[in-house]
């Protein structure tokens, strides 16, 4: 596998989970190494739970998060989420760094599974994920008018995929 960790770019900057402009968000960062993407974050106090644990809600954003990216990154296809299922391990606390990590376990034509994990900062496995996904063309996509047309452009742009069915 290759060791070099390469940053994706951001193109949602208002994103709860990836967007560098929520000012109550995440600001999820990703870097791929080509088989897998991951990102490291410290969660901030807004989103705990009881006492000072991270929310199980937003470590599920963050698993959903990270195979989101890794399923629209690796397979040059638009997405949505049909189901996730997480397993809680091991508590997670606010204001300590994470990392979250997904790999695409399978394909098969219009689906992807994809699995998740979190770990802590000395590499516990704090909870784990797997997630079915449905992939679009960005034509298919369009059809569904989830997102405007010149977002779908520059994604497009921003990914530079060889796929020629890419907007």
């Amino acid at each position: 596998m290759n060791s070099n960790w390469i940053p994706i770019p951001n193109i949602d900057k208002e994103c709860f989970g990836c967007g560098t402009e929520n000012s109550f968000g995440l600001k999820m960062t990703f870097v791929t190494n080509g088989k897998e993407l991951r990102s490291t974050l410290t969660v901030p106090e807004h989103t705990r739970g009881w006492n000072n644990l991270i929310h199980g809600g937003i470590l599920t954003t963050i698993l959903d998060e990270v195979m989101s990216w890794t399923a629209i990154h690796l397979t040059h296809n638009f997405i949505l989420t049909r189901d996730i299922n997480v397993k809680f391990k091991k508590p997670v606390y606010v204001g300590t760094p994470i990392t979250a990590t997904g790999t695409i376990k399978e394909l098969n034509g219009k689906k992807a599974l994809l699995e998740g994990h979190i770990d802590d900062a000395d590499g516990n496995l704090c909870c784990s994920s797997q997630a079915n996904f449905v992939l679009f063309s960005p034509t298919e996509f369009s059809r569904l008018n989830i997102v405007p047309q010149d977002f779908l452009e520059k994604m497009n742009s921003t990914y530079n995929s060889t796929k020629s069915d890419w907007v």
